[in-house]
């Protein structure tokens, strides 16, 4: 066991070095991303999943113009999924920016970060998503605010729903969608306890445990999308979670 995650933490730790220097060669996220490199970013990510020995099911159809997808949030490695299915921008914690690494490429792939209890600072963000959604670019983010273990679906924060909104309003000839997203892990064609990142479990240890697991499945679930138009970020916070809870609970 011991020697089997030695061996996928090295390929892991030569490709996170690998995607290093690309991004360092290659791609400017202040400068704008181009088609070229998202296709790269998209390929690193596929090549993670693949590292760390994740099969990945993808259900229902999906568009990636002018969406705002929303996403329960289980792990660190939902990013990755993600990541390796669409090209898109991210919201995340201000402290990730701080991560060794990480947070360096997560800033240089087009990550959007936030100050969390900011007003301020979620109002520049909204305005910032906004400007996005309008010029055809995709923005997913995970609007319970935390991770949960995958069973169930916490309450969602609607402050960020109001960008959709706003780019609705900046570009009234485009429809703007807001696609849910359910992201659900099986170890052994079950659910483990082990998968979630949540409570007081460190980043690295939940790694280490990832990293012995063999048959891990994602089910990715694309639920139908929702036009923002005449809708309140209540109705759009309510109608998604609805959607998202009867993937998770009530689907066939």
């Amino acid at each position: 066991m011991l020697l089997k995650k030695l061996f996928r933490l090295t390929a892991i730790i030569v490709h996170v070095l690998w995607g290093v220097v690309q991004v360092f060669y290659y791609i400017d996220a202040k400068k704008g991303i181009a088609e070229k490199e998202k296709k790269l970013i998209k390929h690193w990510f596929e090549v993670f999943l693949q590292k760390l020995r994740i099969e990945k099911i993808v259900h229902g159809e999906f568009s990636s113009i002018n969406h705002l997808m929303v996403s329960n949030h289980v792990s660190w490695m939902d990013i990755i999924v993600l990541n390796s299915i669409y090209e898109t921008h991210f919201i995340a914690k201000s402290e990730i920016r701080k991560w060794p690494i990480v947070g360096w490429l997560s800033a240089n792939t087009g990550t959007l970060f936030v100050k969390q209890g900011s007003m301020t600072a979620a109002r520049r963000l909204n305005e910032t998503i906004a400007q996005l959604l309008s010029t055809g670019q995709c923005i997913t983010l995970f609007p319970e605010g935390g991770t949960s273990d995958g069973k169930q679906i916490e309450k969602f924060y609607p402050g960020l729903f109001q960008s959709a909104l706003n780019a609705q309003i900046m570009v009234a000839e485009a429809e703007i969608v807001i696609q849910p997203v359910v992201i659900s892990y099986q170890h052994n064609n079950q659910y483990s306890q082990d998968i979630p990142y949540i409570d007081d479990i460190s980043l690295w240890s939940n790694f280490w445990t990832i990293l012995g697991l063999d048959k891990i499945t994602v089910d990715v679930y694309f639920t139908p999308k929702i036009p923002v138009a005449n809708k309140t970020r209540k109705e759009l916070s309510h109608q998604a979670l609805q959607q998202m809870q009867y993937v998770l609970f009530d689907k066939p």
